[in-house]
């Protein structure tokens, strides 16, 4: 992708926190305005692409592998395609990482200090 995560001083991108599940979408949401990011949430796959039009500001994208229609996975696939310039993380509390091969991946419950993490790798 070209430009760090890693933004130090004032951050010029913003976060797509993709959840069907509208607790856990808060959540993810709030741990990364906690860091200091804009951040918007989407309940599925096609809100999700329908942001991603809206807002070129996104450039990281958590997506959950398990959702009704695209998963996470098709989703990142579909991202990949249309905006190259994204990265996409996936997440469950279902499936491990081996599931979601060729993808970086964090486990629910998140932690803060794993969304930090995410946040600071380019």
């Amino acid at each position: 992708m070209g430009q760090s995560m890693n933004a130090g001083g004032g951050r010029n991108w913003a976060v797509l926190v993709v959840e069907d599940d509208p607790l856990v979408r808060a959540t993810g949401v709030d741990l990364f305005v906690d860091l200091g990011l804009r951040t918007y949430g989407a309940y599925n796959g096609a809100d999700a692409l329908r942001l991603l039009e809206e807002k070129p500001q996104i450039r990281l994208v958590l997506a959950d592998v398990r959702m009704p229609g695209m998963d996470g996975t098709q989703l990142a696939q579909e991202i990949a395609r249309l905006r190259p310039d994204i990265r996409v993380v996936l997440t469950s509390g279902y499936v491990g990482e081996e599931q979601v091969a060729g993808y970086p991946f964090v486990p629910k419950p998140w932690r803060a200090e794993v969304i930090a993490a995410v946040v600071d790798t380019p």
